[in-house]
């Protein structure tokens, strides 16, 4: 259940790490992996989200550290968790898979850290405390990363 329900989290914010959803994904199972192993080292007063989201940072940077060399191949095949409705018709999943193919665009243009902020803060809903927990820095920084973050998107979609 706690998987299930978090997956999909995880999967936006290692999206705004990498190109494509299959590096995410990659991510997001040694993710899995390590909080299995690792769960001892969660305090009990701990959120567990925030050591959760914490963790998934690491793995992604130490991803990218180590692929530096490697050539990314673009794959906007997936962009949800979860299935369409059956009763949507085949243009409307079209353009919609197209404006999302975009705004994914739009955020993998920004500059890592305003990406990553604005994941954290406006699509999975946390709070500036926890997205600055998150990538060590302080609420102020992350309040302007998001804010960039925004008037970037806003500029890029007038």
């Amino acid at each position: 259940m706690l998987v299930s329900d978090l997956t999909p989290s995880l999967r936006r914010y290692c999206r705004s790490f990498f190109e494509n959803w299959q590096d995410a994904d990659d991510a997001v199972q040694e993710v899995w992996i390590k909080v299995w192993k690792s769960m001892h080292t969660l305090q009990q007063n701990g959120a567990f989200k925030t050591w959760l989201f914490r963790m998934t940072r690491h793995v992604c940077l130490d991803r990218i550290r180590s692929s530096q060399n490697r050539v990314q191949v673009v794959d906007a095949e997936e962009f949800s968790g979860q299935p369409a409705p059956e009763h949507l018709s085949p243009e409307y999943l079209a353009v919609q898979r197209s404006e999302v193919e975009r705004a994914w665009s739009i955020v993998a243009k920004l500059p890592s850290t305003l990406g990553q902020a604005f994941v954290l803060v406006c699509l999975e809903g946390m709070t500036y405390e926890q997205a600055a927990t998150i990538a060590n820095t302080s609420e102020s920084t992350i309040r302007g990363r998001v804010a960039r973050a925004r008037k970037a998107i806003i500029e890029a979609v007038s």
